[in-house]
């Protein structure tokens, strides 16, 4: 009876060998801080195990998991990031491995308790910049006044691009540096005072956007400028035949005397330009139709004459006088047509005058 006793025990150890581990933490640790467990055992190498970090509370939250594969040198390691916790009591765990047992010295179980600074940092530089060869660190530290504090740099690539080295901070707790840097990417600015790790912000670096090449545009070739002179009265206007093209026509008169234009559009309506003065000549922008354009020029005031210029930018001939082949836009002045003013005021004039003799002679 005692040898089966015996010999059930020791199948029994064979079936669930006891080993040791041990794992180390700290007890505190600062957010953003990487959290560092070190561990040794006996177990046989190439067996593996999952170490799990979880959060304390009503309820545990498993925040992560490592799983590692023991080595023959009986030591092993796994990092947390505590970038995104917040504070408060979290616990790191070695769980249990199917065939396996361990000891009672063993130490599967750690509890650390994480401190979040990040408040007292106010961080003022832009989260994103451009590439120009200076990343900008600037911001304060509260409650650190006069004093300094401690930066770390870290590129892309995981490259240290600056420090950890200390900066002075002013009266006031705030501090500038520029840190140089030789690529766009991602960058972790981290911060550390004589009481320890404060926090970490996170910078966007992005290239320097290429010059925008505008598209070459051509200048348009100034359109030439060209004249006809005539004289011009209220009884004897001056009339001027404009050949129009497709482009539109720029027509003025000159200054000196206060001039009115009429001319006759596409749709055959005769238009009254007479908006300047004597000190300024008329000007009219007009679509070309492909013919001649008769233009008549004469002056506001009946007791006024003289030479009048019509100068055309955008035709391709102007000439003094009426030359209208067929499929003109029509020769337009009315005033042309009627009969003239002065004459009518002779003869009302003589009029009268025989009036009064009559009526004296009576």
């Amino acid at each position: 009876m005692a040898l089966g006793v015996l010999i059930c025990l020791v199948l029994a150890t064979g079936l669930a060998q006891a080993y040791e581990l041990t794992i180390d933490a700290p007890t505190t640790l600062q957010r953003g801080m990487p959290l560092v467990i070190n561990g040794t055992s006996n177990i046989p190498p190439g067996i593996s195990v999952d170490v799990v970090l979880s959060k304390s509370g009503y309820t545990v939250e498993e925040i992560g998991r490592e799983t590692v594969t023991l080595q023959a040198n009986q030591e092993f390691s796994v990092v947390f990031d505590t970038f995104d916790l917040t504070k408060g009591v979290y616990k790191v765990e070695v769980l249990p491995i199917s065939g396996y047992r361990y000891l009672g010295d063993s130490v599967t179980l750690r509890v650390i308790e994480i401190i979040d600074r990040t408040d007292e940092l106010r961080f003022t530089a832009p989260l994103t910049q451009e590439m120009d060869g200076n990343l900008e660190i600037e911001g304060s530290i509260f409650g650190l006044k006069n004093s300094g504090v401690q930066i770390e740099v870290i590129g892309p690539g995981e490259e240290a691009v600056f420090g950890p080295d200390y900066i002075s901070t002013k009266s006031d707790g705030t501090f500038v540096l520029s840190a140089p840097i030789t690529d766009p990417g991602i960058y972790n600015v981290s911060f550390t005072d004589y009481k320890g790790y404060i926090g970490r912000v996170t910078v966007t670096v992005l290239e320097k956007p290429e010059p925008t090449t505008l598209p070459t545009t051509t200048v348009p070739t100034t359109l030439p400028v060209m004249s006809a002179f005539a004289q011009a009265s209220r009884d004897d206007p001056a009339v001027f035949s404009v050949q129009t093209g497709s482009d539109k026509v720029r027509i003025s008169t000159s200054s000196g005397i206060d001039w009115v234009m009429e001319y006759t559009d596409a749709a055959g309506a005769v238009q009254k330009v007479n908006v300047k003065g004597e000190m300024e000549g008329e000007e009219v922008l007009i679509d070309g139709t492909g013919g001649i354009i008769t233009v008549t020029v004469y002056p506001y005031k009946y007791s006024a004459s003289g030479e009048v210029t019509l100068f055309t930018q955008g035709a391709t001939s102007v000439t003094a006088g009426v030359d209208e082949p067929a499929g003109t836009t029509g020769t337009g002045s009315s005033l042309t047509r009627s009969a003239p003013l002065p004459v009518i005021v002779i003869i009302v004039a003589v009029l009268v005058g025989v009036f009064l003799l009559f009526r004296r002679r009576r």
